[in-house]
C-alpha cells in the first residue's frame, strides 16, 4: 500500500470511485445545506476561519517563501475545516481549533502533499503567466519605448501591451481552472476518505468535470453572494467564507457518498 495513504475517517457509505453525477439543482442545494451547518455553530465557523485566513496572510508575508508556503499549508488547514464540518454533522461542538486538526495523526503528511501539488500547480501558473507578460511587452516593444524615452512610442507600447495583459489574463484563468477543480475535493477525500494525495486530486477532478452544470450554478450563487458580502466593509465575509467549506462539505456527500438528503443533517 502506498505509504501516503491513510485509513478513511469516516465509517460509512463507501466513496463512489470518480464520484457521481448529481443533478444541477444540487449546486444551489448545497449551499441552503451549508447555510443550516454555519447556522448551528456560526461564531466557531467564523473563528476558524478568521484562523485560517490570518495564518495564510501571515505566511504569505515571509519574503521570497511566504506565498508558495501558504499555498502548500492549505491542504492542512482546508482538511481540518472538513473534519470540523464532519464532526457538526456527527453532532458533535465545532470547535476554534478544529482547524488545526489536519495537522494531527496519519492524515498530516498526505494532505500536505496536496497542498505541495497545490503549490507547486501555481508556481507553474506564476512562472507561466511572468513568462507570457515578458513576451506581450516584447512584442508591444515596451522595452524600446521605455529606453528610447518617446512619451508616443511609450503610450503605444502601453497600449498594445495592454490588450496582450487581457489576453495572458484569460489564460492564465484557463489554467486556473483545472487547479482549482482538483483542490476542490482533494481535502475532503484524504480527511474524511483516506485517499492517497493524487488519488484524491484525481477524483476531485472528474467529480467536477462530471457536475460542471451543477458547479456553474454553485458558482454563480457564490459570486453574488461575494458581491453581497463586501458591501458592508467586507464583513459580510465572515459569513460567506465558511459558508463555502459548509457548503463544499455537502457537495462532497452528495457526489462522493450519494448523500443527496444531507440537508436534513
Amino acid at each position: 500500500m502506498d505509504e501516503t495513504q491513510t485509513a478513511p475517517v469516516i465509517t460509512g457509505p463507501a466513496l463512489i470511485p470518480g464520484g457521481r453525477t448529481v443533478p444541477a439543482g444540487q449546486g444551489v442545494a448545497w449551499v441552503g445545506q451549508g447555510w443550516k451547518m454555519f447556522l448551528q455553530a456560526p461564531l466557531m465557523w467564523v473563528v476558524n476561519i478568521v484562523i485560517f485566513v490570518v495564518i495564510l496572510t501571515v505566511i504569505s508575508l515571509v519574503p521570497f517563501i511566504g506565498a508558495l508556503a501558504s499555498y502548500a499549508l492549505n491542504g492542512l488547514l482546508c482538511g481540518g475545516l472538513m473534519l470540523g464540518a464532519h464532526k457538526l454533522y456527527g453532532g458533535q461542538p465545532l470547535e476554534a481549533v478544529d482547524v488545526f486538526s489536519g495537522f494531527k495523526g496519519p492524515i498530516a503528511k498526505p494532505l500536505l502533499i496536496v497542498g505541495l501539488f497545490y503549490m507547486a500547480a501555481w508556481l507553474v501558473i506564476i512562472i507561466t503567466t511572468a513568462a507570457l507578460f515578458i513576451v506581450v511587452l516584447g512584442v508591444s516593444g515596451g522595452f524600446g519605448a521605455v529606453f528610447s524615452g518617446s512619451s508616443g512610442a511609450l503610450m503605444g507600447a502601453v497600449a498594445g501591451a495592454g490588450l496582450g495583459a487581457v489576453v495572458v489574463l484569460l489564460i492564465v484563468m484557463a489554467l486556473s481552472i483545472p487547479i482549482f477543480m482538483a483542490f476542490w475535493f482533494a481535502p475532503a477525500l484524504v480527511a474524511l476518505g483516506g485517499m492517497a494525495p493524487v488519488e484524491a486530486l484525481s477524483a476531485s477532478f472528474t467529480a467536477c468535470l462530471k457536475n460542471f452544470i451543477p458547479f456553474l450554478l454553485y458558482g454563480l450563487v457564490f459570486l453574488v453572494l461575494f458581491i453581497i458580502g463586501l458591501i458592508p466593509f467586507g464583513l459580510g465575509l465572515l459569513v460567506v467564507v465558511p459558508l463555502l467549506f459548509t457548503s463544499t462539505y455537502f457537495a462532497y456527500r452528495d457526489i462522493f457518498l450519494g448523500d443527496s438528503g444531507a440537508a436534513a443533517a
